[in-house]
């Protein structure tokens, strides 16, 4: 997307989809912090329902930025 000639980077791209990546980015951090602290406080590494609380998190997540990259990606060829 950024160009490296110097001219002039679209920005309505980013801005039209930072809710999204920001969301994305916040259930993967969330999910990756929650397993952590809760297995510090708890000593619960093998929790089986704190993994399957964590991996609906992080998938989800993980799911929304690739989606966002798609979007952008069919947007991109559509414009050109």
């Amino acid at each position: 997307m950024a160009a490296l000639d110097g001219t002039k980077v679209d920005t309505s791209l980013w801005k039209r989809h930072f809710w999204r990546r920001f969301m994305g980015f916040g259930l993967l951090v969330i999910g990756v912090a929650f397993y952590v602290i809760w297995s510090v406080l708890y000593s619960t590494w093998t929790d089986i329902g704190l993994y399957s609380f964590t991996i609906v998190l992080v998938v989800f997540g993980l799911l929304e930025l690739w989606l966002v990259q798609e979007m952008i990606k069919k947007e991109d060829a559509a414009s050109n």
